[in-house]
């Protein structure tokens, strides 16, 4: 510890001591050092490159580390890893909660919904880092000189467990959230019970939720049903039953809290203030493209403003009226609806707008970049229960999709998760699930992207799809096209004939046997699954259609329907191609005459492609 002189002592704990330090070279400064005993200079080593990632970690809401190192104690033989942190003069959350308790007084609930805001703002952006807690409670709260509140003390229970065990990716970030309905309890109950007493009750909570309904009536009169209602989904007993921190953000409570303690929104509203005398509504001769770019610009932080400009900017980049928009415009449009993400019909328009330029966008159009498809993915997580928002942007996702630099950035800010939501979230609308899976089957292609499908088990979300919608050929087909991609990932084998994958295309092919884009995707989805798999090839076979017929009848029905489309013909020929490869699915094939049904006239109708079809059949 050269560079630091000890002040005082302020505490000593189960994992090490903390002291009140002053850094050698900043006279009359003041920090608090953390001095953990490590059991080896291995363990020392591990926790110090642990700890060195929350050096990252800058959040307005999170307290700043200054320092770490390792260190031997001559005095007691051991090894010390330390960790130098601010220090704060306004005390703790626990400290004011104590104030409350002590005089059996409320606190009022704007105060806990700010507080609520800037804790879930700060998890947010360290569970986004991989990081988690672990020890949240009120005494890990500080209060700042601004009086808002800031994180700390990640290091002793972060970076010990994650030395010792290794436990960074397998410790589920639910933990902190079990913690901040902990710390809502404590805050909603200070009129009825001390420190004490609020340990012993979120024991009983623990070993019978039901004693948390019997609170709930003692405090429902002081509190909104909505906190009451967040605290109970924070406290369930079971960790995967609670919402994560990003799951959180779909409900409107939280949406509240974070607008009052979002420093973005807070400033954002001090801007506001500022220019809103200054800031008029379009006015009639301001109808011209760049009179609108630049009533937005100026009005950027007035909702109705940004909104009436977007909407004249509909109108104006019409695919028919052939304006375009320069890379700074795209970005003004991009700009006004993130700093107006609240407002849902700001990222309709806006989406809109930006869908209008994708239609005329090539190459390496700035469209395609992360700053402008990061806005989009931000919006459908701000307003996943917004059905018309999750249209556009599938929609505009879809115009963008086939651009392969456009594909990789979807993937990567999250897009991926947002359509699934958007299926799950609204499964009953036909054209919305169209849509996404039209946009899986583009992404899936990127290797990435597929992995992030797998990890998701997007497969299973399209063939419930399919089942759901099998009436309606869009679905159908844009569900086929989707598992083709889906299926070169070798990890849906898994499950792929739990969920009947090859059941639900067979019957997509029966049902829609006149749409040959629904046959022929159909037919591709079920060449990869075949080729992959053996069981796959003997559903085929055995799956049953609405009416009882099995695959290969149903196939043959949808060849003679089709027999003059090569492109159809040929999907079905492959398919067979990889059937034949399996001893008995061959012999069965042979029993259906599948050779002088189908075969022998496409030999005859594509002669000079026949080897590319026909090549190791014998019939």
């Amino acid at each position: 510890m050269e560079s630091y002189n000890i002040l005082e002592s302020l505490g000593k704990g189960a994992q090490g001591s903390v002291y009140l330090a002053e850094c050698k070279d900043e006279p009359g400064s003041k920090y608090v050092l953390k001095k953990i005993e490590c059991h080896d200079e291995s363990e020392a080593n591990e926790a110090y490159r642990e700890a060195l990632e929350l050096q990252k970690l800058h959040h307005p809401y999170i307290c700043s580390y200054k320092d770490f190192y390792v260190t031997w104690d001559k005095s007691t033989s051991s090894m010390f890893l330390c960790i130098v942190m601010q220090y704060y003069l306004n005390s703790d959350l626990q400290t004011v909660i104590k104030s409350y308790q002590d005089k059996k007084d409320k606190i009022e609930e704007s105060t806990v919904k700010k507080y609520l805001g800037e804790i879930i703002e700060a998890l947010i952006f360290v569970h986004k880092k991989g990081v988690i807690h672990r020890d949240l409670k009120p005494s890990n709260i500080f209060l700042q000189d601004n009086q808002t509140l800031c994180l700390a003390d990640f290091g002793v229970a972060t970076v010990m467990a994650d030395a010792c065990t290794n436990t960074r990716n397998t410790l589920c970030e639910k933990s902190d959230i079990w913690a901040v309905g902990c710390i809502l309890f404590e805050l909603c109950t200070t009129f009825l019970y001390d420190e004490n007493q609020v340990k012993e009750k979120l024991k009983e909570i623990k070993e019978s939720p039901l004693v948390l309904e019997d609170v709930f009536e003692e405090i429902a009169e002081c509190f909104s049903g909505d906190l009451i209602r967040l605290i109970r989904e924070m406290l369930k007993h079971s960790h995967e039953k609670r919402k994560t921190t990003i799951e959180l953000l779909e409900n409107s409570y939280i949406k509240q809290c974070l607008e009052l303690s979002d420093i973005y929104m807070i400033d954002k509203k001090r801007r506001q203030e500022e220019s809103g005398s200054t800031v008029s509504a379009l006015s009639q001769e301001s109808q011209g493209l760049l009179s609108i770019l630049e009533h937005i610009a100026k009005s950027i932080d007035h909702e109705v403003q940004v909104r009436d400009g977007l909407q004249q900017l509909i109108g104006l980049t019409d695919k028919d009226t052939g304006v375009l928009l320069d890379d700074r415009s795209k970005k003004l449009v991009a700009m006004a609806m993130k700093n107006n993400i609240n407002d849902k019909d700001i990222q309709i328009a806006g989406c809109s707008v930006l869908n209008n330029l994708v239609l005329k966008a090539e190459g390496e159009d700035i469209l395609f970049s992360s700053e402008i498809i990061s806005v989009i993915s931000f919006a459908m997580k701000q307003h996943i229960n917004c059905e018309e928002l999750q249209q556009k942007a599938v929609t505009l996702l879809m115009s963008m999709s086939a651009n392969a630099t456009a594909s990789e950035v979807m993937g990567e800010v999250g897009c991926i998760n947002n359509i699934l939501s958007a299926v799950t979230t609204f499964p009953d609308n036909t054209d919305l699930v169209s849509t996404c899976c039209s946009v899986l089957w583009y992404l899936a292609v990127d290797e990435n992207n597929l992995q992030i499908c797998s990890n998701q088990q997007a497969l299973k979300q399209v063939c419930k799809s399919l089942e759901k919608h099998i009436s309606s050929p869009d679905v159908c087909e844009s569900a086929a096209a989707a598992i083709i991609s889906l299926s070169l990932d070798d990890a849906v084998l898994d499950y792929v004939n739990e969920i009947d994958c090859v059941g639900h295309l067979i019957r997509a092919i029966s049902t829609h046997v006149r749409h040959p884009k629904v046959v022929k995707n159909s037919c591709m989805a079920l060449t990869g699954l075949v080729e992959s798999d053996e069981e796959c090839a003997y559903r085929v076979l055995t799956s049953e259609d609405n009416e009882g017929h099995c695959g290969i009848p149903v196939i043959i029905k949808a060849y003679n329907q089709h027999k003059d489309n090569a492109e159809v013909v040929e999907s079905m020929v492959n398919l067979i191609v990889q059937l034949a490869n399996y001893d008995d699915v061959n012999a069965e094939l042979r029993y259906l005459s599948v050779g002088p049904t189908v075969l022998s006239e496409v030999y005859k109708r594509f002669k000079p492609t026949r080897t590319s079809y026909l090549l190791g059949l014998s019939y």
